[in-house]
């Protein structure tokens, strides 16, 4: 039997007036679906409030450098996923942990929002993504686990939505798609095939 993809969300500080139940909602209960079909595994997803896991949720994730904001994610992750890893219902390349916040990873000049709405480790374990997007998460997740930006692509069935690794200035213009492209499920799948 396969070995489950295990998505553990710590959900940010400035996310504790958010009930986790409406985050799942909008944010991961369709991302499960998707990748369920996608990879024909289980796919478990931990939500875990700010109170759970303190050291973790109150991550300073502001950073004008993304990537300095995500190696720092990571390092504050290294004993949470270190622990987990040595749990033998899991493979380690099957843990994926993602920051949820409330807000982008920073602000343009003039103070609006910019549409850094996250970050991840390329086929890693570890992402921050916003809420500011309903599928922000969905997108970093697709990263860890081999989906790109250059095969993603936009469905028209009367309007247009984008699938889930398209992010482009027009895609707060357009409807969420709510599943990966062909090709990025192939790319998913491909990833995958190589795991227990």
């Amino acid at each position: 039997m396969k070995k489950p993809i295990v998505i553990m969300v710590i959900i940010h500080d400035d996310l504790k007036k958010h009930h986790k139940d409406k985050l799942y909602a909008d944010h991961f209960a369709w991302l499960k679906t998707e990748l369920e079909f996608v990879s024909q595994r289980e796919v478990l997803i931990n939500m875990s409030e700010p109170g759970d896991a303190p050291d973790l949720s109150g991550y300073n994730y502001k950073n004008e450098d993304e990537m300095a904001a995500l190696l720092g994610w990571r390092d504050r992750l290294h004993d949470a996923y270190t622990e987990m890893s040595k749990n033998q219902n899991f493979d380690r390349n099957l843990i994926k942990f993602i920051l949820l916040t409330r807000n982008n990873m920073h602000e343009k000049a003039g103070g609006v929002l910019g549409l850094q709405a996250g970050v991840a480790a390329i086929k890693g374990h570890c992402a921050i993504a916003a809420t500011t997007f309903t599928q922000a998460p969905a997108h970093e997740i697709g990263h860890m686990l081999g989906a790109t930006h250059e095969d993603s692509e936009v469905v028209y069935d009367g309007w247009w939505h984008d699938s889930i690794m398209l992010a482009d200035p027009f895609t707060p213009l357009r409807g969420n798609a709510y599943r990966f492209s062909d090709k990025n499920r192939d790319n998913i799948r491909q990833y995958l095939s190589r795991l227990p």
